[in-house]
């Protein structure tokens, strides 16, 4: 399992490397370079979770490339002995060459992160090809491969390891709303109202798991920009309120079929956003932490903060 494991990453990464240097024949100048430090703090009562990230963006004209580890410590205590440090590793490849589009992620959660085998980690490679184009929609249809637990069994109990996944993508865009709607291992949508304008209404929803409705994870917010894109110094600063359900996890302890851990809870919050630096506080309620993917434990409500910093190069 682990030698399966390693050849996955490594040709994850080779066709990753591959893809970018296709799309991204370009000098250094065209090539954006953006490291990117986030530290999360949430108190609910019964629990006490710091989240440190540290990552970067390579963004090109055809290209974007994201990557992100995220450190959790849990600083009360967990049930059954769970461990209260925690890891989470995200991935994304995202190219395009004319109508060709080329998709990859990996994502690891857990406190054995890729290393414990293939309960702790999910990872997908896609190619869509763009059928529709017009000045306002576009649609992006396609396929491929994704490796990991999704929940399907053999007869011997063990998770079938590659499932094929569809890929979805539309897009609609005036100068009064911008929808968007990606499809690939679960669906996620976007909508804003007033795109372009100073005052915007924005909601964005995913949902990873169809159990009840603390799976529906969104967050609405109305901001106000205080330049617009089209102005002399575009758009980097403005502020917001809003209202979202949010979780940590599902994380896989020790590579283990049954043992799964996830904190869930929601927030009313406001946000000042300065492009390089955004801070983000608020009230968190109802906060609940689900063990074994039933025995819930209510941990009550708090507050949240977070401190975001990036810089592009």
């Amino acid at each position: 399992m682990k030698k399966l494991i390693t050849i996955l990453i490594v040709v994850f990464t080779a066709a990753m490397v591959a893809l970018a240097e296709e799309n991204t024949q370009k000098s250094n100048e065209e090539v954006n370079f953006i490291p990117l430090l986030k530290y999360d703090y949430l108190n609910l009562g019964l629990q006490n979770v710091h989240s440190t990230s540290a990552g970067t963006v390579v963004e090109g004209e055809n290209v974007m490339f994201v990557g992100l580890y995220t450190r959790h410590l849990f600083e009360d205590s967990l049930l059954y002995g769970y461990p209260e440090v925690n890891h989470t590793i995200d991935l994304l490849l995202d190219g395009r060459k004319n109508r060709h589009q080329y998709l990859g992620i990996f994502k690891s959660e857990s406190d054995k992160p890729v290393y414990g085998g293939i309960m702790t980690f999910q990872a997908a490679f896609v190619y869509g090809y763009e059928l529709l184009k017009n000045k306002h929609f576009s649609l992006v249809l396609g396929g491929g491969l994704a490796v990991g637990d999704f929940g399907i069994e053999r007869k011997n109990g063990k998770p079938v390891p590659v499932i094929p996944v569809p890929l979805i993508r539309a897009n609609y865009e005036t100068n009064f709303i911008k929808l968007k709607f990606e499809f690939l291992t679960g669906p996620n949508f976007e909508l804003v109202i007033g795109p372009k304008s100073h005052l915007r209404f924005i909601v964005d929803v995913r949902i990873d798991q169809f159990r009840n409705s603390r799976d529906l994870i969104f967050e609405s917010s109305l901001a106000y920009r205080f330049f617009t894109a089209e102005s002399e110094n575009g758009d980097f600063a403005g502020i917001s309120v809003g209202f979202k359900n949010d979780n940590y996890g599902e994380f896989n302890i020790g590579g283990q079929k049954d043992e799964f851990f996830e904190l869930h809870y929601y927030s009313v919050f406001g946000a000042i956003d300065i492009s390089f630096l955004k801070l983000t506080a608020g009230y968190a309620f109802s906060g609940r932490e689900l063990f074994r993917r039933e025995h819930k434990k209510n941990i009550g409500e708090g507050c949240f903060l977070s401190i975001q910093a990036l810089y592009q190069f």
